[in-house]
Order: structure tokens, then sequence, then C-alpha cells
């Protein structure tokens, strides 16, 4: 014991440069945990904006009525209108997935069964199949899993 007290006399400036280092990586690293939660909070709040601004301009949008519909009139082919909406949607969802994969198991769950009901819907499923070529292959994976392919 008088060893360690006699070492630590003489190299008590050594001994609190350590301590100092050391504290302040565990200050840092703290901060960036809570940074991270904090950019995952940012992260869903802006996709809960996002994704409310799309549905309300699919409800409000007459052009855009047909495609929540379980029995469209398929003999017209979807509309410009359409395909460019569902290509946005189609890019929130691949958005969601992402952000989901990052964050939460349960939020990927639930973001499946939404993406299985609405990919199973006649005019998203018309512009998914033309379109899932130039979608990311994983992402295609999880959209037919979640349709039940």
């Amino acid at each position: 014991m008088v060893q360690l007290l006699s070492w630590v006399n003489s190299n008590w400036f050594a001994v609190l440069q350590t301590v100092g280092i050391l504290g302040s990586l565990w200050f840092t690293a703290q901060y960036f945990r809570q940074d991270s939660r904090t950019r995952q909070i940012a992260n869903l709040l802006a996709m809960a904006e996002r994704h409310e601004a799309l549905w309300l301009k699919a409800q409000e949008d007459p052009k855009l009525s047909r495609i929540l519909e379980d029995m469209p009139d398929l003999s017209k082919p979807p509309t410009t209108a359409e395909r460019e909406f569902l290509n946005l949607i189609i890019l929130h969802f691949q958005s969601g997935w992402r952000v989901a994969r990052t964050t939460d198991n349960d939020e990927l769950k639930s973001l499946s069964l939404d993406a299985g009901a609405f990919f199973r819907l006649p005019l998203p499923r018309a512009v998914w199949e033309k379109t899932k070529k130039f979608r990311n292959p994983k992402f295609v994976r999880f959209v037919e899993r979640a349709m039940g392919k």
C-alpha cells in the first residue's frame, strides 16, 4: 500500500491526465449515443409528416381516386398522375424500410403489414411490377414477402 501511495505521489499528474482523458471519452460516447437517438426520432417524425402529406394529397386530388380502390376499372391503364404518385409512395415505403431496418424490428413488421396491404391493390401492384426492376433488390424482396409472394 505504501508503494502504491508513493507511486501515485510521484505520478499524480499522469494519473490525473489519464482520468481526464477517460472521462472525456466516456462523455463523448454518451453524447454520440444521445445524438443518435435524437436523429432517429427526428427521422421518424419527418417520415410521419411526409406520410401524412402524401395520403392527404391522395384524398384531396380526384385524379388519384382510383389508387386505393379494390376493384378499379383496369381497362384504363394507370394515368401519368397515378403512376407519378405511386412512384412517390414506393419511394416513401423504401425510405421507411431503410429507417425501420436501422431502428426497430417491430417497426419493420408494421411496415410489412402496411406494404402488403397496399401493394396487393390493383393499381399499386401494376406500377410496382413495372418498376421493381429499378429498385433496391433487398427492398424488392421485402415487398414481395409482404405481398405473400
